[in-house]
C-alpha cells in the first residue's frame, strides 16, 4: 500500500513539475499562478498544496533535483576506479551533456528564472573536482596553480553548456562532449586581429 502511495506521489509531483516548467517557458515565471499549474497538471489547487507550499518551493525542488543529477553524472562513469588517463574523461563529459539533453526544458526554464544557474553548475562541478578527484598535470613547462586551472576549466565547460542552450540544443550531447574534449586538448597557435576598413 505504501509503495502505491509513493508511486502515486511521485507521479503527481512529476506532473506538477512538468506543468510548471512548460508554463514558465510559455509565460515566464512571474506570470505563472498555482491555478495555472494545477490546471495544466490536471489536478486541483488542493492537490498542489498537498505537495508544495507554493511555486517558490516547487522551483527550489526542480532546481535542487537538476543540480543533484548534474553532480551524480560527473562521477557515475568512474565508480570503482582509482585513476584514469586524461584521454578517458570523455564519459563524464558525455553524461553531463546527456543530463542537460534529457532535461532541456528544465534547464531552459531554470536559466530563465535564475541568472545565477550557470554559476551554481560551475560550483557543483568545482566542488566535486575538489572533493572527489584530483587532476594531475604533466611535468612540462612552468607550474600551474591548481585552483586557477580548475576555475578555468569549469568556467569554460559551463560556457559550452550555456552556448548549447542558446542555440536551442542544435547539436547532440555526443557531439558537444566530443567538441569539449577537443577544446580541452587543443592549444591555440595564434590570434589574428580583424581590422574594419
Amino acid at each position: 500500500m505504501d509503495e502505491q502511495l509513493d508511486r502515486r506521489t511521485r507521479r503527481t509531483r512529476e506532473a506538477i513539475k512538468n506543468a510548471f516548467v512548460t508554463l514558465v517557458l510559455e509565460k515566464g515565471y512571474d506570470e505563472v499562478t498555482i491555478a495555472d499549474i494545477a490546471q495544466r497538471a490536471d489536478y486541483n489547487r488542493g492537490t498542489f498544496y498537498n505537495h508544495y507550499l507554493g511555486k517558490e518551493e516547487l522551483l527550489r525542488d526542480i532546481h535542487d533535483e537538476f543540480l543533484q543529477g548534474f553532480a551524480n553524472a560527473l562521477l557515475r562513469p568512474y565508480e570503482g576506479l582509482d585513476r584514469i588517463a586524461a584521454k578517458d574523461t570523455f564519459p563524464s563529459g558525455l553524461m553531463l551533456f546527456e543530463h542537460i539533453e534529457l532535461h532541456q526544458q528544465v534547464f531552459q526554464a531554470l536559466l530563465s528564472v535564475d541568472k545565477t544557474l550557470g554559476h551554481e553548475v560551475y560550483n557543483v562541478m568545482r566542488e566535486s573536482m575538489r572533493r572527489d578527484m584530483h587532476i594531475e598535470m604533466e611535468d612540462a613547462g612552468p607550474p600551474i596553480d591548481y585552483e586557477i586551472m580548475l576555475s578555468y576549466r569549469m568556467s569554460a565547460t559551463v560556457g559550452v553548456f550555456l552556448y548549447w542552450a542558446e542555440t536551442g540544443f542544435k547539436y547532440s550531447a555526443h557531439y558537444m562532449a566530443e567538441q569539449l574534449m577537443l577544446l580541452v586538448d587543443t592549444r591555440i597557435d595564434s590570434v589574428t586581429f580583424i581590422r574594419n576598413s
